[in-house]
């Protein structure tokens, strides 16, 4: 069975993790600034496995009563399969205890991202301009309000 697993993410997942990143975006996180995010006092950092072999990741942070995903990729061969629907499920349930609502930004483009961020709940809440570079667009604010 393919199981996947999702679990916290440890420095050796940062190679694989990095090279995801490239695939997944036009500006990608080095390896170093990848592997700051780990002792994150407020961070949340989780990965997907799948067959031993990480397929995916999720990096947020939680102040309290607000969260905000920072980065969510998956391996583009592990698409359609529910790994992004099951990382973001499980940063959710990670920060279900204190936070009233989660805030991400995705590019205006991206509607394989909005269709997963729609599918859980997320809600579109303005447009901040010119927030990518490479190529320039605007980014999309979503917000999904927990209670």
């Amino acid at each position: 069975m393919n199981e996947i697993i999702i679990r916290d993410v440890c420095k050796n997942d940062i190679p694989q993790i990095a090279e995801i990143e490239k695939i997944s975006f036009t500006d990608p996180w080095t390896e170093n600034a990848l592997m700051s995010q780990i002792p994150e006092k407020y961070g949340i950092f989780l990965t997907a496995e799948k067959c031993n072999k990480i397929v995916g990741y999720i990096i947020g942070s939680c102040d309290g009563e607000n969260a905000f995903i920072e980065k969510i990729a998956v391996e583009r061969s592990a698409r359609k399969q529910g790994i992004g629907t099951a990382l973001l499920n499980k940063f959710m349930s990670e920060i279900s205890n204190s936070a009233k609502q989660i805030s991400l930004e995705v590019r205006e483009s991206n509607s394989e991202a909005k269709a997963l961020y729609f599918s859980v709940g997320f809600e579109t809440a303005g447009i901040r301009k010119d927030l990518y570079e490479f190529p320039k667009e605007n980014g999309i604010v979503m917000i999904k309000r927990i209670r």
